[in-house]
């Protein structure tokens, strides 16, 4: 329904104090942690290979082992429509006294798609430990039986635990030692340490602190000391569990955003009716491909 005057009646009086509700944004945080690639097609298909596995000792006289190698598991990023719209009638515009405090059309529209992206980005680590989002290797993003040809790859712990010291170092040990689909050990390392709102006292405690924290022992804060994770920690408001915490890494072919259409604004006035339309309009996706891009625990 068309904004009228009857939605805006104060604004047609004058001798208003004030007219407000157009709130600041927090920056992108999406881009925190996804890598944006644009894209030319509906679907964006990934799959991940399965290379050589371990050389074998040859006992002499006999022939040399023999590997293969071969697709596993295939990621699809299907590219959705984001749109929201508004319309307000020519008599609204005409009547509004107070047209330079009313919020900019294009600008609420962009703001309501921005935050859009936000709950959507996040919510690829918000559903990362359901079963009923699951990865292309058929489990959660988060889980302890990530297959691969000889077993499985944890990236969360087999016990939910909050952010600490001891979770925070066998995470980072954890992630060290991921293996790829033929079992080779690959080269992992942590890079930032993601969390909602509830956790930035307790990792600035933990990521800035050169000492360790919460005990009488004068050690040093080995974490801090080695720059376990080099980028520190971002706060992601967007995060819906309390005591969730994520750990990414710099593996490759992780956490994606795929642009199908950038954002496109319009406004136009129906001839029929003399209404003001407003719109904005963008596609694309969020999604991961690679598991060891991240460790992560839901807390308890």
């Amino acid at each position: 329904m068309a904004i009228n005057t009857t939605a805006i009646a104060n604004l047609l009086r004058p001798g208003l104090a004030a007219v407000f509700g157009d709130y600041p944004s927090y920056p992108s945080q999406w881009s925190e942690i996804f890598e944006t690639y644009d894209s030319d097609k509906a679907v964006e298909i990934e799959v991940e290979m399965k290379m050589l596995g371990l050389a074998q000792i040859r006992a002499e006289g006999s022939p040399t082992a023999s590997d293969s190698m071969g697709q596993r598991f295939t990621t699809s990023y299907v590219h959705k429509y984001v749109a929201l719209s508004f319309s307000i009638t020519r008599q609204a515009i005409k009547d509004n006294l107070y047209k330079t405090k009313f919020p900019l059309m294009v600008r609420a529209l962009k703001k309501s798609m921005a935050q859009t992206k936000e709950i959507l980005g996040a919510s690829v680590l918000n559903n990362g430990f359901s079963a009923a989002f699951p990865i292309g290797d058929g489990q959660p993003l988060f889980s302890t039986m990530h297959p691969i040809d000889t077993g499985v790859v944890p990236n969360t712990p087999a016990v939910a635990a909050d952010l600490n010291e001891a979770s925070l170092e066998s995470a980072i040990i954890t992630i060290q030692q991921f293996k790829d689909q033929a079992g080779l050990i690959v080269m992992t390392k942590p890079e930032k340490l993601v969390v909602p709102p509830q956790g930035q006292f307790v990792s600035e405690r933990l990521l800035a602190s050169a000492f360790r924290t919460s005990t009488n022992i004068n050690d040093v804060s080995a974490i801090y000391n080695v720059s376990a994770v080099p980028q520190g920690y971002r706060v992601n408001q967007f995060l819906t569990t309390p005591n969730a915490w994520f750990l990414l890494t710099d593996a490759m072919d992780g956490f994606k955003h795929y642009i199908r259409e950038s954002i496109e604004t319009d406004v136009y006035a129906d001839f029929s009716t003399d209404n003001l339309l407003a719109k904005a309009v963008e596609r694309y996706s969020f999604g991961v491909s690679n598991f060891r891009a991240a460790y992560g625990s839901p807390g308890t």
